[in-house]
Order: structure tokens, then sequence, then C-alpha cells
């Protein structure tokens, strides 16, 4: 009798641990990168020889052929006929004494700005350890934060700042270590009064990637203004023409 309870017992472990290892494996796409590499780095160098060291930033100011450079706020672009916008600037590299450097420059914005880069065929995959890059230098009261907008159209702004910085400074960080998100309009580039943080968002399919301070800028040299210089992304990519599941 106890034989038989043995053996039957034993038919049915084995036909659970089948339907177990039957059980169809998630998906992929769907499935939380094990490892990133680097998607791209932007520069922003689009200035020709013997240009002004100062000019308004465009759109045709990437460097990547497979990015487009979006810009987005009423401060993000210039006004005619007086120095506003944001600006490509070519000048000394204080960090590194006799170097120059090409950088977008906030300081005579005259509202909200924000620079996105969005990648023509991928969407960006940056769950994981995907990650960012950058060269900064923000001043007095700028700070300067990280922004996405995903597949379906929402902006959000990384409760993750770069600090006041007298000197340029390279510094990283992981998405996954950003605490929370906040929703963006992205005709203003203001903070959503109709949205609550975000803890959790799904970041298999990121449409853009950029940056913004969330002010205008308050003048030259020290004043107030947030600068970069470059910044490199690293993830994932996820063709465009890949349905989600």
């Amino acid at each position: 009798m106890l034989r038989t309870i043995h053996i039957l017992l034993s038919v049915i472990f084995m036909g659970a641990t089948g339907l177990a290892f039957a059980q169809p494996t998630q998906d992929a796409a769907g499935e939380e990168p094990e490892s990133v590499r680097v998607l791209f780095r932007e520069t922003f160098q689009g200035q020709q020889p013997n240009a002004p060291t100062q000019i308004p930033l465009t759109e045709q100011h990437g460097t990547n052929a497979n990015l487009d450079v979006k810009l987005y706020g009423p401060g993000a672009k210039a006004v005619p006929d007086h120095e506003s916008g944001l600006l490509l600037n070519q000048g000394a590299d204080e960090a590194r004494p006799g170097e120059s450097v090409s950088y977008i420059w906030s300081g005579v914005t005259e509202d909200r700005w924000g620079v996105m880069l969005r990648d023509r065929n991928n969407y960006l995959d940056l769950r994981g350890s995907a990650k960012i890059r950058w060269r900064t230098r923000t001043r007095s009261l700028h700070q300067l934060r990280l922004v996405i907008k995903l597949d379906d159209g929402t902006m959000l702004a990384a409760d993750y700042v770069e600090p006041e910085s007298s000197y340029w400074r390279e510094t990283e960080f992981y998405l996954a270590d950003v605490p929370r998100w906040r929703a963006l309009n992205e005709t203003r580039m203001a903070v959503s009064r109709d949205s609550d943080w975000k803890y959790e968002v799904d970041m298999s399919r990121v449409d853009e990637v950029g940056f913004t301070d969330l002010m205008r800028g308050a003048g030259h040299g020290t004043n107030g203004n947030a600068g970069l210089d470059w910044i490199e992304v690293s993830g994932n990519f996820v063709n465009r023409g890949t349905s989600r599941n």
C-alpha cells in the first residue's frame, strides 16, 4: 500500500514538474536586459569654421546622423533682433586650461526650455543598468535634470539634478537610481499640475532623451545658466517597427 502511494506521488510530482517546464517563457522583449551598451553620444559641435563663437541653437546642430535634435518650450528658440533662446557657444574650457569646448548654453533664454534627442529608427530600452553620462556646468540656482519622453507621448522630468559648479564636470548615473519622476507639459516645459509623482515608470520603450533646468536664463557669467557639453546614453535599442506585447 505504501509503495503504491509513493508511486502515485512520484507520478504526480513528475507531472507537475513537466507542466512547469512546459509553461511558455517570458517574451524576450519583456525581459529586463542583463547588459547595456552605449547607444549614442551627442556633442553638439555644429559650428562651421570661422563662424561666430555664439550662435542660436537649432535642430540642425546635432552631430549624429541617426538622431533628431528637438527643441521644446517657449524659451528654446531664438527671437529675432536680440540675444535670446538657447545658444551654441564655443569658448575656453575652465576645467582644462588651453582647451576649447562647444556647448549648449541657456543664459539668455526668456522662458522654460528643453532639448531632446530622438533616434530615428529605434526606441530606447533604458531598464536594468541603463545609464546617462554627461558633461555639464550649471550656475546660480540652475540645476540640470534628465527628461525622457515615452512611446505614448508622456514626458517626464527626473527627480535627479546636477548641482551648481564653477567648472565643467563629467558625471554619470543609473536611471534605476532616479527615485521618482514628474510629468511635464511639453509645450510649456513646466511640471504638470494634474500629475502626482511617478515611482514606477516603464522604460522599455523610451522615444526621446534630453535635459532641462525648468528655468529661464538669468544672464551671462555666474548670473544663472545651464551648460551641457555632451551627453552619452547607454541601454538597448528596440526597433520602432516592433509592436508592444
